[in-house]
């Protein structure tokens, strides 16, 4: 059952990838060190990637569970470092609720990250 789940987070992370390189913007640049014009679908694409990686982080968080420490072989497999995973699992257990937000986001389909204001802050 879990082989399957990574398989869909690994897909899903993959095709976001192959999205955001399919606009062709990855590398362009703008003269004066600004950041170039972005297309609603090179935006979308990042979105995608992030909400991707939120679903791989709270897989890894589920799989984990109580464990001390994090299976190199799991990391390897979600295509992660031990030391991000080690942060990953950090912050599901002990972040903040804004990091917690970033890293995991919520369980919901949702596709967009959360945007953070200065009354966002004061809320917590």
């Amino acid at each position: 059952m879990s082989e399957h789940r990574e398989a869909q987070v690994r897909l899903r992370l993959a095709d976001a990838r192959a999205r955001l390189l399919s606009t062709s913007e990855t590398f362009a640049r703008a003269e004066g060190g600004r950041e170039p014009e972005r297309s609603e679908v090179f935006r979308a694409a990042q979105n995608e990637i992030h909400a991707a990686e939120q679903a791989r982080n709270r897989l890894l968080v589920e799989l984990v569970g109580d464990a001390e420490t994090v299976p190199i072989e799991l990391a390897k497999r979600l295509g992660l470092t031990g030391r991000e995973a080690a942060h990953i699992i950090d912050t599901a257990r002990a972040g903040s609720q804004r990091m917690k937000a970033h890293v995991l986001g919520e369980a919901s389909n949702s596709e967009t990250r959360p945007v953070w204001t200065s009354e966002t802050d004061s809320k917590q």
